[in-house]
């Protein structure tokens, strides 16, 4: 998985997506009427956008396996950086040139989908393709709009408590465990504390989706309503009581803050530094710490300490097809073998990620030898997926400059609740 300093989830350049989707709306095309021809065997040549180079080897292999099967379907990577990736995506699409098959966060997949941009995948499920059963239904669900699927499973990722066993040791604190509350973890980073020799008990990233979005889920709250067009941080009072929670761990010193973590995040520089003594931390990032430890980083993982109930943010990236493509058939059977057991134990046995297929953890978890990754794969049970609204995720990058305005003391703590609020509502509203 990606172990940049970037929230996974979240589009930075959300107002490309909009204007990508807004393009394809108004050129009258829906996404019901995207068909095509299966592939007939013909050669072709088709492309794959990917934004990770850490991840280009991993995929040649799954290329080179589909190619065996496939040998008259040449399929060509385009790499494109994350900060150019979704400029370039959306330009591609309202051009016409865009890549066959791509990568796709879900906080997109409504946006592209709505705007008939993508292919709807539902005939690769079922009798003679992907069994919806080898896949959690939450990632399922990531890629799924209006009662059609629209991306082929690649991998998924849950969050869980990374944690310094020297600083523990120093502290003479026992590890933590399945047992943890909110109450205990709160407890136990302002022992680790140690402001003279410059330790934080705790490393909150700025990031919703490893840091205070699995907080909110916790405390049973959400983000958006039902209907995913307003904020209800503040009227359900649960979500804003959780952000609070977080904030007074930046308050109290107990966490960098954000003047910090913009030059040194906590995931990247603070914790593999030894400066920080937990971190709630991506599967994503297991691969990482784990290869440090023989250069003497004593790294550890438990779950995620628990509120009102046990809860963590799953992700996952989707294998999808654009609905221009001049090779649709060929591009769908790429995004059927990418979702099959041949590609998916590739996504673990050469470090990609956790697959998303059922079964296949063990290839992912057997290269971590030093670490419990397994609490990983279990806190699937007990993930949640984000909250993906039709108009595009311009709405998380307005949320997250609010809740950091509150880590660095900008917003009083009382207030944050209603200034998120009222901040994400003024940018649905703009983006509708």
């Amino acid at each position: 998985m990606v172990s940049h300093k970037f929230d996974r989830r979240t589009l930075m350049q959300a107002s490309a997506a909009g204007a990508a989707a807004a393009m394809f709306a108004k050129s009258g095309f829906a996404q019901d009427e995207v068909t095509f021809e299966p592939y007939d065997g013909e050669e072709v040549t088709i492309s794959y956008g990917i934004w990770d180079s850490a991840q280009q080897a991993g995929v040649e292999e799954q290329i080179a396996a589909f190619k065996a099967v496939q040998p008259n379907i040449t399929v060509e990577i385009q790499l494109t950086p994350w900060s150019d990736y979704w400029t370039k995506l959306q330009t591609a699409v309202s051009g016409g040139e865009a890549f066959d098959v791509f990568w796709l966060n879900s906080a997109n997949c409504p946006v592209y989908a709505s705007a008939g941009a993508l292919v709807p995948l539902d005939s690769i499920f079922g009798e003679g393709g992907l069994d919806p059963a080898n896949y959690p239904e939450q990632i399922l669900d990531l890629y799924s709009f209006e009662g059609h699927r629209y991306g082929s499973p690649r991998e998924y990722d849950t969050i869980a408590l990374f944690y310094n066993k020297d600083i523990f040791d120093a502290a003479g604190e026992a590890y933590p465990d399945d047992t943890w509350d909110w109450a205990k973890f709160r407890e136990v980073a302002e022992k680790l504390t140690d402001e003279a020799n410059g330790i934080y008990g705790v490393g909150l990233h700025l990031s919703g989706q490893e840091n205070y979005s699995n907080f909110v889920l916790q405390n049973e709250g959400r983000y958006l309503n039902d209907a995913l067009d307003a904020c209800v941080v503040a009227d359900e009072v649960v979500a804003g009581e959780a952000l609070q929670w977080v904030t007074q761990f930046y308050l109290d010193g107990l966490t960098p803050g954000p003047d910090v973590q913009q030059s040194n995040p906590a995931p990247d520089s603070l914790f593999p530094g030894g400066v920080v003594g937990m971190l709630p931390g991506g599967s994503f990032r297991a691969k990482t710490y784990h290869d440090l430890i023989e250069s003497g980083f004593n790294v550890g993982v438990a779950p995620l300490p628990q509120g009102k109930k046990r809860a963590t943010v799953i992700h996952g990236l989707g294998n999808v097809v654009w609905s221009g493509s001049k090779n649709i058939g060929a591009a769908v059977e790429f995004a059927k073998f990418l979702g099959g057991e041949e590609a998916e134990r590739l996504i673990g046995t050469t470090g990609i990620g956790l697959p998303a297929f059922k079964g296949l953890e063990y290839t992912w978890t057997d290269g971590l030898t030093e670490l419990d990754a397994q609490v990983f794969v279990d806190a699937s049970e007990y993930g949640v997926i984000p909250q993906d609204p039709i108009f595009g995720p311009a709405w998380q990058g307005t949320l997250g400059e609010e809740v950091q305005k509150g880590f660095a003391g900008e917003t009083e703590l009382d207030a944050i609740p209603q200034t998120v609020q009222d901040a994400v509502n003024a940018t649905i509203a703009d983006s509708q």
